[in-house]
């Protein structure tokens, strides 16, 4: 287990010297430190829909075999529970807005659960068009899109920050 315990300290140090390790200094101009959609900087608040309403349908599915059927199986306190945890599944994914927040020299966003940040510096472009704007990242990282029906994102005003964002830091930009 000592071994184990080497690794990851060695990992750690890695990590920390690269600037992903966790947060250790909390105050001064660390970006790290203000991360979420409560840091400064403008924000542009979406809502997703698509995958509440088919847990809803679903949910609806599920209740309508219940009441229809008349197994025990069926008509149990678990397969209601299950029911409810679906709902409750889709009002927790509805309240939770993705959102984009422009920093001065960054970006931030939640991916998969996560906040992530992206560096001027490592930005290769930005394209906006009336329906999705699309942040083009230099590494190998999926493109950051923000849908205007998916996600009900306000993308022409996204498209007027990040145009700003990017004259300030020679970022290309393509307006569609």
């Amino acid at each position: 287990m000592g071994s184990f315990d080497r690794k990851v300290e060695r990992n750690q140090i890695k990590m920390n010297k690269k600037g992903k390790g966790p947060v250790i200094n909390k105050g001064g101009g660390n970006p790290r430190t203000s991360l979420g959609a409560k840091g400064e900087g403008e924000l542009f608040q979406g809502r997703k829909i698509i995958l509440p309403v088919a847990l809803v349908l679903l949910a609806g599915l599920y209740g309508g075999i219940g009441l229809i059927g008349n197994s025990s199986e069926l008509n149990s306190s678990l397969y209601w529970i299950t029911i409810g945890l679906y709902l409750l599944l889709a009002l927790t994914i509805f309240l939770r807005k993705p959102y984009l927040r422009v920093n001065k020299n960054w970006l931030y966003t939640s991916r998969f659960n996560r906040d992530k940040l992206l560096e001027a510096g490592n930005i290769k472009s930005i394209k906006v068009s009336r329906s999705k704007v699309t942040i083009v990242p230099k590494s190998k990282d999926t493109n950051w899109v923000f849908y205007r029906t998916r996600n009900l994102f306000n993308t022409a005003a996204m498209g007027d920050a990040l145009e700003q964002f990017a004259k300030a830091y020679q970022v290309s930009f393509e307006r569609e």
